[in-house]
């Protein structure tokens, strides 16, 4: 019991650090520390939320920038190089609130992981919602909500986002 309120409070502990300004080698000894499974020059800005640690992939140099917020009941995988705009919001599980809400017999509970290829530049206030993956070399427009996977090398806009324009 005891060892459970040590575990919760450290955890509390290092999520406020997370808020403060550290420095780079600092704040990616914090994210270890929490279970994010970071590697070298992955960063995560002040002022994140994160649903689990510890379903967090970050890359080679992958950036999640201020205000995002991640639901990672599930994997999230950031690829090498990718960067997610101000605002970004990815979620891997959606619920109707089952089973007392009635719209749960038509869209029942489901979770599902979203990878992001490398190379990728999700635009700020962007939403990526269950079970999409991101193929590499590829943007998300700005306020895009993104329903479905995206292939390399394209230019996604729009609710729900389409393909706009070829890349490559």
């Amino acid at each position: 019991m005891l060892q459970e309120i040590i575990k919760r409070t450290m955890n509390k502990v290092l999520r406020l650090l997370l808020k403060l300004p550290l420095g780079i080698k600092l704040r990616t000894l914090v994210c270890k520390w929490l279970g994010i499974n970071c590697l070298s020059g992955g960063k995560i800005s002040r002022h994140t939320l994160i649903g689990d640690y510890h379903n967090l992939y970050l890359h080679n140099n992958a950036e999640i920038n201020v205000g995002c917020f991640l639901l990672a009941k599930e994997k999230i995988e950031i690829g090498e190089n990718s960067t997610l705009a101000y605002g970004v919001m990815i979620l891997t599980s959606a619920n109707p609130n089952g089973p007392h809400n009635k719209l749960s017999k038509l869209y029942p509970k489901m979770s599902a992981p979203v990878i992001i290829g490398k190379d990728v530049w999700v635009g700020a206030n962007a939403t990526i919602l269950p079970g999409v993956s991101i193929g590499e070399f590829s943007i998300i427009a700005a306020g895009s909500v993104v329903t479905k996977d995206v292939p390399s090398g394209v230019l996604v806009a729009g609710n729900p986002a389409i393909i706009k324009k070829k890349l490559r």
